[in-house]
């Protein structure tokens, strides 16, 4: 592969990987949001979550060619998912 695919791929699979953040971040805050008690175990779970989207970042960043693969793939779809439910 070219450098510049490579720039490509990586910068597509950061740009999801972000997305992504900034769904759990909503979802924290909402969570955070409610009027009785929030759910401890489901913010600890999101927390989780957000700490292996950060490893995901940094090994995409690193240049891991296998992450940046299965991010692009996995939560790509994940994403693609979620947008064509929302839109019914």
């Amino acid at each position: 592969m070219s450098y510049a695919t490579d720039d490509a791929e990586m910068s597509s699979a950061r740009e999801i990987l972000f997305h992504c953040r900034g769904q759990i971040w909503a979802a924290i805050r909402q969570e955070k949001s409610r009027s009785r008690q929030p759910d401890a175990q489901r913010l600890a779970d999101l927390e989780l979550v957000m700490s292996q989207l950060h490893d995901e970042i940094d090994a995409v960043t690193a240049g891991n060619r296998a992450v940046t693969t299965r991010v692009r793939l996995l939560y790509g779809m994940l994403i693609k998912a979620a947008y064509t439910s929302a839109s019914r």
